[in-house]
């Protein structure tokens, strides 16, 4: 888990893909990271997930426990391969009906 601190952060484009930085105060970077296109947009769910269960829970009963964070974190990834095969799944299906057409 990241620890509180101040700064901001500088998210942008470079080279086709999301650039996310986080600058300290002192305006050093303390993280950067690029990201395709739809690595980011799937971040930006889970932290628009995690932001709504921080919401919804009492403030007495805010984990900090990494160890359910990581558990969280593997059932996404888990969601996200089924999501990835999924779709494989439909373009291979896809390419049977131009096979058809033929």
């Amino acid at each position: 888990m990241a620890e509180k601190e101040g700064g901001q952060w500088d998210v942008g484009v470079k080279d086709n893909a999301v650039f996310v930085a986080r600058v300290n105060d002192d305006g050093e970077r303390v993280f950067e990271d690029q990201l395709a296109p739809e690595e980011a947009r799937h971040l930006a769910e889970l932290l628009r997930k995690y932001a709504g269960k921080v919401d919804e829970s009492p403030s007495d009963d805010r984990s900090t426990d990494k160890d359910v964070d990581e558990d969280d974190d593997d059932r996404d990834k888990k969601e996200r391969d089924k999501d990835d095969r999924d779709r494989d799944d439909d373009d291979d299906d896809d390419d049977d009906d131009e096979d058809d057409k033929k």
